[in-house]
């Protein structure tokens, strides 16, 4: 089926798509950016790229050479200018990023507990900035059952790695500032849910979001479909994965306050999930899907570029 899809396959296995999409995310940023501190962003954005990359080479999660997921990444990620304004949540995807890259590492692991607790330390450490993360907690301790890296070490070495960043703060205000009750500040956020207000949302936010999230629902259902060919332990991962992006999904859903820093974590599962797809999967589906792909990535950068020009 290759002959029918070369256009797909030289786009998902080529080697000139990933130098192609970080020249022209560097050319968006040069052209949104207003702030020296917008560079911050993109250079997270450069960092959660290469870890894309890592993850495929440590899980091998798409079983060939493929740079397509952190190139879709860095590509839908150039067309949100609204991404580029920095601010404390813009490590918050970066932190998640890599809590889910420890926490596939204690699959089936020896030293699982380790993996757990940089993983929860990543999360914990994610909180202080936006401690709605905190959420994802019991997802995390749910995929540690499938990933066979659930037992009584492991559980209290996620407590531990809750517990480390929260008590190096209390130790800071209580011996600096004297103001111990500032350290319960995030987890007061937690219990605090805000009401459902989409009305602080531009329209470029809402078009950006409902695109990436359709996206990432197809390729994900698509790609579930198609993972009987590969390994136990990659379609665990990419199941645990998906699983992650339905409550990243749920969440913006629930706090679209938030949206800046959630999309990232969604568009991460969206780059995944589509590169998985495109770069195994060659028949009339996927044919169309990557043009498809393709047409709504340069719709969106031109009305948000637009948008951005024209506000500014």
């Amino acid at each position: 089926m290759i002959g029918r899809n070369k256009f797909q396959y030289r786009i998902a296995t080529g080697r000139i798509t990933l130098p192609a999409a970080i020249l022209l995310a560097v050319i968006v940023c040069l052209i949104n950016t207003k702030q020296l501190t917008d560079g911050i962003t993109l250079g997270v954005c450069a960092v959660m790229a290469y870890m894309l990359i890592e993850m495929n080479t440590a899980f091998a999660l798409i079983r060939t050479r493929t740079a397509f997921p952190p190139a879709m990444f860095m590509l839908f990620f150039a067309a949100c200018p609204f991404l580029y304004s920095f601010s404390t949540q813009t490590w918050v995807p970066l932190l998640f990023l890599a809590a889910i890259y420890s926490l596939f590492q204690s699959y089936e692991s020896r030293y699982a507990s380790t993996t757990i607790f940089h993983a929860f330390l990543c999360m914990s450490i994610g909180s202080l900035f936006m401690p709605h993360i905190m959420y994802f907690i019991p997802l995390f301790y749910i995929l540690m059952g499938s990933l066979r890296s659930f037992n009584w070490r492991t559980f209290f070495a996620g407590l531990m790695g809750l517990c480390v960043p929260y008590l190096m703060l209390l130790c800071y205000h209580l011996y600096i500032t004297h103001t111990p009750e500032v350290t319960y500040a995030p987890l007061v956020g937690v219990i605090h849910f805000m009401p459902v207000d989409y009305s602080a949302l531009t329209l470029s936010q809402i078009i950006s979001w409902a695109t990436i999230a359709v996206i990432t629902a197809v390729s994900s259902t698509q790609s579930l479909t198609h993972t009987y060919q590969d390994k136990v332990q990659t379609r665990i991962l990419l199941r645990s994965l998906i699983a992650i992006g339905g409550g990243i999904l749920l969440l913006t859903v629930l706090q679209p306050q938030h949206l800046n820093a959630l999309l990232p974590i969604l568009l991460i599962t969206g780059s995944i999930t589509s590169g998985h797809l495109l770069a195994l999967t060659f028949n009339r589906f996927t044919r169309i899907f990557l043009p498809v792909v393709l047409s709504l990535w340069g719709l969106l950068f031109l009305f948000n570029l637009w948008t951005h020009l024209f506000n500014s």
